[in-house]
């Protein structure tokens, strides 16, 4: 099972590697600074607040499996694991 996690925000790539360099990030930015991949898949908008940081889990077959729309630091990297373990199939 091969899953793709890409972190996506409208931070400009600067912004974006100060980010992945203070929580060590493992997983590649993509800088909406438009935020066009934001709109399209809803992330923009929640509960009325502008998303600046989102996670997208990507499938084997290169479809959006999962957004998590406004990312929370911690407890975040657990839940992504879980989903990938959900997308495969496994357990706990």
């Amino acid at each position: 099972m091969n899953a793709l996690v890409v972190g996506v925000s409208a931070d400009k790539p600067e912004i974006q590697q100060r980010f992945i360099d203070k929580f060590e990030l493992t997983f590649p930015m993509i800088a909406d600074t438009g935020k066009s991949l934001i709109d399209a898949y809803g992330a923009r908008e929640v509960l009325g607040v502008t998303a600046r940081r989102s996670t997208f889990l990507i499938d084997p077959e290169g479809r959006i499996a999962r957004v998590w729309p406004k990312v929370k630091v911690e407890g975040h990297a657990d839940d992504v694991v879980a989903a990938i373990r959900a997308l495969s199939g496994q357990d706990g």
